[in-house]
């Protein structure tokens, strides 16, 4: 199993194998550390139980899929097919704008799920069986905002 960090001063990703994990790991942008306790079902990949950094047991599951990326390419599609549309191609503005929403779509159905930690937001990939539910928005401002109070943020 991957795991995927996020330093909570500075924002940075910090990727570590799960099955050889250290005990603490440090942000290489701002030097905080992360003190982990990595489950044995963790190391295992067999089960996501319990997150390694705020031993919180709230996840949920989400597709893989950089939202910006995606963003990007209907954006893109969007200025090309106004351009179309500018000169009177309506047909091919409508074709180029369904064209990107299809890449988009294809693109999105083709990536894998992961978990995702509530409090804070470590993610979770590899082989083990999902079991977490989709994104719930009053879960995550309640955890979101029990973690930062943790943290001293407010």
């Amino acid at each position: 199993m991957r795991l995927t960090f996020v330093c909570p001063d500075c924002g940075s990703r910090l990727p570590v194998a799960a099955a050889d994990a250290p005990d603490a790991v440090a942000c290489g942008r701002c030097g905080r550390t992360l003190a982990l306790s990595v489950s044995e079902k963790l190391r295992a990949d067999t089960e996501v139980d319990r997150c390694p950094v705020c031993e919180g047991g709230d996840f949920y599951v989400r597709k893989d899929f950089n939202p910006q990326l995606g963003l990007t390419v209907i954006v893109l599609g969007a200025l090309v097919s106004a351009g179309f549309y500018w000169y009177g191609m309506d047909l091919i503005a409508y074709g180029v704008l369904g064209a990107a929403a299809l890449v988009d779509l294809v693109v999105y159905r083709r990536l894998r799920d992961l978990t995702v930690c509530y409090r804070c937001h470590a993610e979770f990939r590899g082989a083990y069986r999902r079991t977490a539910p989709f994104f719930d928005l009053h879960t995550a401002d309640e955890l979101e905002l029990e973690w930062a109070r943790r943290l001293g943020k407010r």
